[in-house]
């Protein structure tokens, strides 16, 4: 394993692999390789869609001499709008293979976070297919690529499969070239774009072929959005093992969608966050034999449940460290939950406030460093110098990344996770920055102050709350905030729950005390308006069963009442179930009783 360093700089626990590291390779090197040795052999299973290490590779190439011929290469950025897909995968496999790096754009973004990302990036060409580019802002400034338009086809068509050559791409791969970006929340209000090369890749693939046990007989679930690093993690692994990755349609998967998706699919192994691990049941799953969650602090309950019966790891890294920087090994039923120790290339330093290590026990900050560290954030060199900083463990040149998370060392060398120093946040597998969300409270013309929390009611679960201290003489509606963060925010930032108040408190030192922010306090209406028809009699009964509540109104918000992505996809499975056909985006439209029962069609 990699390195744990703690008590004081006195003692050192080193951990080193048993496996042979992978020697040191680029993303298309380690997928070529493979190709080599398992050519005829299954993928990517996408629906009826099944393709070969040959088919994929054959493609991949095809589009990779496109790519370059539109101006991507070495040292340039190729932008993905594309949905979940095997289109996805062949398109990250292309950029690699022209020695780009990759973006990932998640179409389902609100325009403006869009506009502002392919802004800060600038990147060299964008990459979409024709469902996805109405999605898109109007008037960006790059060439753009309609992957299934029928002149892209054709053109594709004609193009070589072979592997492409260091004299088209104009020099070799190397491991130091920018291999992916990825935007986070960011602080300022903003995203920010990590920078990632190649040089964490082999040792990330390997560690996490060897932890799951992932041979070429595994299908792997491709669960996570091509817009956050966990998603690399799925290709690395299947593609070195020589395995299929099983590739489900662009729907979340949550509950009964995800229940199916890894029945159907059966999925052997996956990686997911625990929140989503939680709505399924570990009895519908049989075939899944090997889950490794992330993403979030994995609760002792979720590994009581999932523990027997399959091999269960928990894993911990952030995206400015090439994806995973530490894992458990098996989890017993019974184990305190840690986040294990580094992988292969990874150290870990537990340090105080003068850059000193902890003793065993102590609570400190936690540091990481090695090969795998990302080379910051995409033109933001102060938050870079800010967050890796030198390694005064390491040789001379080398860094640290601040992570900014509290951990300790036990005895045994595991590490404790103890949550966040600064304002970042992690809700259902998502890091947040509550700068960001407040920034874009802000905004709104009623709004003097913002200050958002993450919360955990005991019948609600985890939410995010936020409080505005209004413009003189305005009275924000929480709709009317809700819309407006909506347009700036992808859904999972969007406060569920809106309070007002007449002042921020502040701590003795003059910073926002969070801790003394009032409990909101939900509207009472002064009369409650009963469910008339069926759909709102169907959708009051579900409203009531979600949320634990007595007496229902047919004006009660979904999101005001705490509703969330994931209790949407419950409700939405619930409805269909009782004959109401309702879509995703419909709740986020329209998220009352009332209005969801208006537009939903009941069937016979």
């Amino acid at each position: 394993m990699g390195d744990v360093l703690f008590n004081k700089g006195l003692n050192k626990a080193s951990h080193q692999s048993a496996a042979t590291r992978t020697a040191s390779a680029t993303l298309a090197e380690l997928w070529e390789r493979t190709v080599r040795s398992r050519p005829s052999s299954p993928a990517i299973v996408s629906g009826s869609e099944i393709l070969s290490y040959d088919e994929v590779n054959a493609r991949a190439n095809q589009l990779a001499r496109l790519l370059l011929d539109e101006g991507a290469g070495p040292g340039r950025l190729v932008a993905l709008a594309l949905p979940r897909s095997s289109r996805m995968v062949i398109s990250v496999l292309a950029a690699a293979k022209a020695g780009a790096a990759f973006l990932p754009v998640d179409v389902n973004y609100p325009r403006e976070r869009i506009s502002y990302l392919l802004a800060d990036a600038a990147p060299a060409l964008l990459c979409t297919v024709r469902g996805a580019a109405p999605k898109l802002p109007a008037g960006l400034r790059m060439p753009q690529l309609v992957l299934d338009s029928a002149r892209q086809t054709a053109t594709l068509g004609a193009l070589p499969g072979t592997d492409v050559t260091e004299d088209e791409r104009g020099g070799p791969l190397a491991v130091t070239d920018l291999a992916y970006v990825i935007y986070t929340s960011g602080s300022t209000g903003r995203p920010k774009g990590v920078a990632l090369t190649g040089a964490g890749l082999p040792a990330l693939a390997e560690a996490k072929v060897a932890a799951m046990r992932i041979t070429g007989d595994s299908r792997v679930l491709q669960f996570a959005s091509p817009s956050f690093d966990a998603y690399v993690t799925e290709l690395l692994a299947t593609f070195t093992a020589g395995a299929t990755l099983v590739v489900p349609g662009p729907d979340t998967l949550a509950g009964g969608p995800l229940e199916k998706a890894l029945r159907d699919g059966r999925i052997s192994h996956a990686v997911m966050p625990p929140a989503a691990v939680a709505t399924v049941s570990p009895d519908a799953v049989p075939d899944l034999r090997v889950l490794v969650v992330a993403g979030e602090a994995c609760p002792a309950g979720l590994v009581k449940q999932w523990a027997p019966g399959r091999l269960l790891i928990n894993a911990y890294g952030p995206t400015e460290c090439t994806v995973c920087a530490t894992m458990t090994g098996p989890l017993a039923p019974t184990d305190e939950v840690t986040i294990g120790r580094p992988i292969p290339g990874v150290s870990v330093h537990i340090l105080d406030d003068d850059l000193l290590p902890v003793a065993v026990g102590e609570i400190g900050e936690l540091y990481l460093s090695g090969a795998g560290l990302a080379r910051g954030y995409l033109n933001h060199p102060d938050l870079t110098a800010q967050l890796f900083v030198a390694n005064p463990f390491g040789a001379d040149g080398e860094r640290m990344y601040r992570t900014g998370d509290l951990a300790s060392v036990r005895a045994d060398g595991d590490i404790l996770f103890h949550g966040r120093i600064d304002d970042q946040v992690e809700l259902r597998g998502f890091r947040i920055e509550l700068g960001e969300v407040e920034s874009v409270l802000a905004r709104h013309p009623d709004v003097a102050q913002a200050v958002a929390v993450l919360r955990t009611a005991a019948t609600d679960g985890p939410q995010l709350l936020a409080y505005v201290v209004p413009t003189h003489g305005s009275t924000p509606e929480p709709g009317e905030l809700r819309e407006h963060a909506g347009r700036f925010l992808p859904d999972y930032m969007v406060p569920s729950v809106y309070a007002t108040i007449d002042a921020v408190p502040l701590t003795p030192s003059g910073k926002t005390d969070r801790a003394a922010l009032p409990e909101p306090v939900r509207t009472v209406r002064p009369t409650v308006q009963e469910p008339r028809t069926p759909a709102e009699k169907i959708l009051s009964h579900i409203f009531r069963d979600l949320f634990d509540l007595v007496e229902i109104d047919v004006r009660s918000n979904f999101f005001e009442l705490g509703g969330n992505s994931i209790l949407a996809v419950d409700l939405i499975q619930r409805a269909q179930e009782a004959g109401l056909a309702l879509l995703p985006r419909t709740v986020l439209d329209h998220p009352t009783i009332e209005k969801l029962a208006a537009i939903a069609t009941l069937g016979e």
